[in-house]
């Protein structure tokens, strides 16, 4: 995917933040009839499939394995696909998408509190204030919420709780990570973390489908399944990927503020949930964070304008 333009770069990349926040949704939707597992080892199987076809086509290259990375892999995938969506789903389960949106949004700012801790990266202010913006954007999402509604339960604590834990096991991969993209392709190492949660997943898959008597799923729970292995996992990270290509680190983290708007958008209009003041301030701390820590991460804002410029004419 060529990306000549600095535009068409940041266009690829918004489109893959809304296909992650889409991605809250269609948990969702999913999770009301399908068993976690069962939905999860279907999902990485079709992306792992799909990822392995797409490596073949693009690289096909032999990678030389070392006994230490294999270690670091197993380990990626049990936190960024197994842990991640067995917390993100089941935390669906007691929370609203709107909510979880917000939450999930605060990723980069838990991988770099996480790389600060784990792999001793100086804790500077950027990512202090990051933090405390994000801190700020969950806790405000039940102030003033009566009890009564979903947001103001004891059970929707325990699903931010958890979907908190899913951003958290999400950081962790992302760290553990750190290293691997240099010498492993970044197709070859999707491919590898699906293929590894579907393997992470089919026995408890297996045993749900057991218990259930068999496999019975409709039309529409199979196009929630397909919607996240194709369009979440599968063309999120083409687009993705093609986008970091051509944009600054630093500056890639802004577009995971488009997560929490589509997903409270989409969760007003297909899930029918309430849209309130809580989302709207939620959704301004945690984006103030996120646009904080890049900025001042980069230096100022003129380095990040003059940054775009270096990427016109080029070619992927």
């Amino acid at each position: 995917m060529s990306m000549s333009k600095p535009w068409a770069a940041y266009a690829a990349m918004t489109l893959s933040m809304m296909t992650v926040g889409s991605s809250v949704v269609a948990g969702k939707l999913l999770v009301q009839s399908v068993p976690v597992f069962v939905a999860s080892a279907l999902r990485f199987g079709i992306a792992a499939a799909l990822l392995i076809a797409l490596w073949f086509i693009l690289d096909g290259k032999k990678p030389v394995w070392v006994k230490s990375e294999v270690y670091r892999m197993l380990l990626m995938s049990f936190c960024g696909s197994f842990l991640f969506s067995v917390c993100l789903l089941y935390g669906l389960q007691y929370t609203g998408a709107a909510e979880s949106g917000v939450i999930t949004s605060t990723t980069p700012v838990f991988v770099a509190l996480l790389s600060a801790f784990l792999l001793k990266e100086r804790l500077t202010p950027p990512v202090m204030l990051g933090v405390a913006a994000a801190v700020l954007g969950v806790v405000v999402l039940h102030i003033g919420e009566p009890v009564g509604t979903e947001a103001g339960t004891g059970a929707a604590w325990i699903g931010n709780l958890l979907i908190l834990l899913a951003v958290a096991s999400e950081a962790l991969f992302a760290v553990i990570g750190k290293g691997l993209t240099g010498k492993y392709s970044p197709v070859l190492l999707s491919a590898i973390s699906c293929t590894l949660g579907f393997l992470w997943f089919l026995p408890l898959a297996v045993y749900d489908v057991v218990r259930m008597e068999g496999l019975h799923l409709t039309a529409g729970e199979w196009s929630y399944i397909v919607y996240y292995a194709v369009v979440v996992t599968v063309l999120g990270y083409i687009l993705w990927y093609a986008g970091m290509k051509k944009v600054p680190g630093s500056v890639s983290g802004l577009f995971t503020a488009v997560i929490p708007v589509t997903s409270i958008v989409l969760s007003f209009f297909i899930l029918q949930e309430q849209v309130t003041w809580r989302h709207g301030i939620g959704v301004l701390l945690v984006v103030a964070g996120i646009v904080g820590y890049a900025f001042l991460a980069s230096g100022t804002r003129k380095g990040w304008q003059s940054s775009r410029s270096s990427y016109a004419g080029k070619k992927v």
